[in-house]
């Protein structure tokens, strides 16, 4: 079944107010291009979940379309704690949201339980931390600890968590939604299967005959999949391995602009709310640095070590 279709379409139809999204892009291949179009068409309301949150989360906090956020930390990189984040829970603007925080561990491990159909999974890391002191929105059902039934040790216990939906952005998928990726993986693959829904944003389309070769790489089946969009440079300003660098000096332009409410808001118009689309975006990145910067952001090409795929 051809599930092809743009990220217009596919945030139109299968994102709604209110939903719980696991948004993928742990360090690499955040799906910025379906963040965008999140932001430009006002999604609200929304709970969002990823361990080692990034601009991607600050950007959708600082839009006012947050509600709830499960998380480690947010931060961007160097610049320190996101500035819409940092705005959002010390003064409620734009507006306030409910935080409950888990650790880097346990995050991922919540997010697998729910690949796997468990209700909770146990977890150590955060025992004897404050963690265990600050509840919010989950209230009691954040944690319980109970003792191990084989060796009677006291044992964490944390829930699963199965979002509505997940947005995930990947090297290569073919029309169906077999998805593969390489590079840092996080908890991208447990957060895909744990939603009920995937969105799968990629650089590039490929046959079912290409996906079959290397299946390893496969990490959502085309079955959990709604919607697969074709998004060349479609992370940026994160990085995708094998297509394109992190770019560092756009990353410290948003820092610059969302030092400031009125600054995050101009960033906004310029690169969210003015481009209807990635094409535009891109094309207006080259614009504004130079095809040379784009360039420079490029991956040189290179041939893997052969593999044999005969038996």
């Amino acid at each position: 079944m051809n599930k092809v279709m743009t990220t217009k379409e596919a945030v139109a139809t299968f994102i709604e107010d209110g939903d719980f999204l696991f948004i993928g892009g742990y360090v690499c291949r955040p799906p910025f291009a379906v963040i965008h179009e999140i932001i430009r068409q006002k999604k609200t309301d929304l709970t969002i979940t990823r361990s080692n949150a990034a601009d991607d989360f600050d950007m959708l906090i600082g839009a006012g379309l947050v509600k709830r956020f499960i998380g480690t930390f947010l931060s961007l990189g160097v610049y320190g704690l996101g500035r819409c984040f940092r705005r959002a829970v010390e003064k409620g603007i734009p507006r306030k949201i409910e935080l409950e925080e888990y650790t880097n561990l346990s995050l991922p491990m919540m997010l697998l339980a729910g690949s796997l159909g468990l209700p909770f999974v146990p977890v150590r890391d955060m025992m004897g931390s404050d963690l265990l002191n600050v509840k919010s929105f989950m209230g009691e059902g954040k944690y319980k600890i109970m003792d191990s039934p084989f060796d009677g040790r006291p044992t964490l216990l944390v829930p699963a968590l199965n979002p509505d939906v997940a947005v995930i952005h990947v090297q290569q998928a073919d029309e169906e939604g077999n998805a593969q990726m390489w590079g840092i993986g996080g908890d991208c693959k447990a957060g895909a299967n744990a939603a009920g829904k995937v969105i799968v944003s990629c650089e590039r389309i490929v046959s079912r005959e290409i996906i079959g070769k290397d299946p390893s790489r496969t990490i959502v089946p085309g079955f959990k999949v709604v919607a697969v969009v074709e998004e060349p440079f479609g992370a940026h300003p994160g990085y995708t391995p094998g297509f394109y660098d992190v770019d560092f000096g756009f990353g410290y332009q948003y820092q610059q602009a969302s030092n400031t409410q009125e600054g995050f808001e101009a960033f906004l118009k310029e690169w969210v709310y003015d481009l209807p689309d990635r094409k535009a975006y891109t094309a207006h990145y080259i614009d504004r640095f130079g095809y040379a910067a784009f360039q420079k952001l490029q991956a040189a090409f290179d041939y893997s070590y052969p593999v044999s795929y005969a038996y």
